[in-house]
């Protein structure tokens, strides 16, 4: 028999019996999950090789056929006595338990690691595993891909960019009881490789070089044009542009032995990868929630210049250009490396939205220091409808207040408000979720976005930024020398003129969709 009443046998009597008089009030915390998905909740009275016994109240007891059965959970971990058969490949209480990415945001996983839902049940190793396809790499209301992919490709920054990353969730319940370890990678599937996208002459990926064919000139103001004086080498891929022009294959007489051409800059969203750790420790549920304390650590797999600020034009001040200075101690936006501790706690009311407060405080030294001291609270709620069922829906949504950004802009606010809607069907899901940034001035920074280009920003306050797709090629440049060099607009108003063309709204929304499975071993 698969699943139903037992009546009509002594021994389901005996067990009935013996469970209302010697354990008492039933709790609901037992269930039991079945190979096809379904749960059974209620009290387990009896389970040995053969059959579980489930008493959902106090009049109806199950009967399941062990060879039915994927997984068997007691309230609190605890085993009856003689349970010895409990399969050790268990499942997860539910497929929405399972953290499905750092990006997830589920109760109590979301924009950090994420705790198991067997939370170490003290036995042998059990391990859970998220395979996950995602449209863009966002990360509490940050663009880790898509933005990237904006610049590689000279194109405007927009609510959603299609740059397909696998993120795989790897979770190790560990024989000590409430201790996991958790590994969460990020692995682009596209534009992997750098690409030339300034389509200039020039010594070094993103080095100055000559103008496009016809246009600028050694003493131009343009930041395609080698600056004067020439105090970067700069004039050798000038000179050799010459001689090619001229006629005369040859490098410039000032380069040194050096051969410039057109090189790729460095812009492969390869440059994206990178593994988050996690250790963590889930302690006992108690009448104030259920409270979950740890550490995590990020690493890029690619150590590269291409997320460091290029150097600024000479039009712009000296802080712009990057010079040191008390107010501009850096313009890197490096994204090599984080730590933080973390702190979840799941409240202990309104448990139907599942509420669950989370605080991360940071640690590291990314950002030459830029990103020190950066902390970030979140709630989350959620509801799972249909649960127990093949079919599930899981609404969740997710407020995050950044505090003390970085240590230059030292905006507060909040950073994001993330909606999900995921869809399950049994251990595969499908996922549609939207980023609100209801505070872009906490994104209105070189600091973040970097100076696209060579040019910055110099209002913090306007919600605009750098547009990658005014940027680079013969137009955008023969626009820009125009500003430049037109006697019709006084020197004063260049600046705004210029920006009016190069600035762009920073997109207030991110769209991203993912797909994937889970495994249990």
């Amino acid at each position: 028999m698969f699943l139903g009443v037992w009546p009509k046998r002594p021994l389901a009597y005996v067990a009935g019996l013996f469970f209302l008089f010697g354990f008492g009030e039933l709790f609901s915390a037992d269930f039991v999950r079945l190979k096809n998905g379904q749960v059974v909740r209620g009290k387990i009275i009896l389970e040995d090789e053969e059959k579980v016994l489930v008493a959902e109240n106090d009049d109806y007891v199950r009967f399941v056929d062990k060879d039915n059965v994927a997984q068997v959970s007691y309230e609190k971990g605890k085993q009856n006595v003689g349970a010895s058969t409990l399969d050790k490949k268990t499942a997860p209480q539910r497929v929405s338990d399972v953290p499905q990415g750092h990006v997830e945001t589920g109760p109590p996983n979301m924009y950090g690691p994420s705790a198991g839902s067997s939370n170490g049940n003290g036995g042998d190793t059990s391990i859970e595993v998220i395979h996950e396809v995602v449209t863009d790499f966002i990360w509490r209301g940050l663009s880790f891909s898509g933005e990237i992919a904006n610049r590689r490709d000279n194109e405007s920054y927009r609510a959603m960019t299609f740059v397909p990353s696998y993120q795989p969730t790897v979770t190790f319940n560990t024989p000590l009881k409430g201790f996991q370890v958790q590994f969460w990678g990020n692995f682009q599937l596209t534009e992997r490789n750098d690409r030339d996208n300034d389509g200039r002459f020039q010594m070094y990926p993103g080095g100055a070089g000559p103008a496009y064919a016809g246009q600028g000139s050694a003493g131009s103001l343009s930041p395609f044009s080698a600056p004067s004086p020439d105090a970067l080498n700069s004039a050798c891929p000038y000179d050799t542009q010459a001689n090619f022009m001229a006629g005369n294959p040859t490098t410039g007489s000032t380069c040194g032995g050096d051969v410039p051409g057109f090189k790729k800059e460095q812009n492969g969203m390869k440059r994206s990868d990178g593994l988050f750790y996690a250790f963590y420790y889930n302690f006992e549920k108690t009448s104030w929630g259920t409270f979950t304390a740890g550490i995590w650590f990020y690493n890029t797999f690619q150590k590269s210049s291409a997320y460091l600020s290029p150097s600024l034009g000479a039009y712009n001040s000296s802080a712009a250009q990057g010079v040191a200075g008390a107010n501009n101690p850096s313009t890197q936006i490096t994204r090599l490396a984080w730590q933080e501790y973390f702190f979840f706690w799941k409240l202990p009311f309104l448990q139907w939205a599942n509420p669950t407060i989370s605080f991360y405080t940071q640690f590291s030294q990314e950002n030459a220091g830029l990103m020190a001291g950066k902390n970030y609270l979140s709630l989350t709620m959620g509801h799972e409808f249909f649960e127990g069922n093949f079919f599930r829906i899981l609404p969740q949504v997710n407020i995050g207040y950044a505090m003390s950004n970085n240590i230059v802009d030292n905006r507060y606010g909040i950073q994001d408000i993330t909606s999900t809607l995921t869809f399950f069907f049994g251990k595969f899901f499908f996922k549609a979720a939207d980023v609100y940034r209801p505070n872009l001035y906490m994104y209105d920074t070189d600091n973040y976005y970097g100076a696209t280009g060579g040019y910055v920003n110099t209002s913090s306050k306007d919600s605009k930024i750098v547009d990658p797709g005014k940027v680079n090629g013969p137009a955008n440049q023969l626009v820009l020398d125009f500003i430049n060099s037109s006697t019709s607009i006084p020197d004063q108003l260049r600046q705004s003129v210029r920006e009016s063309y190069l600035l762009q709204k920073i997109p207030s929304h991110l769209v991203w969709f993912s797909i994937g499975f889970s495994q249990n071993f």
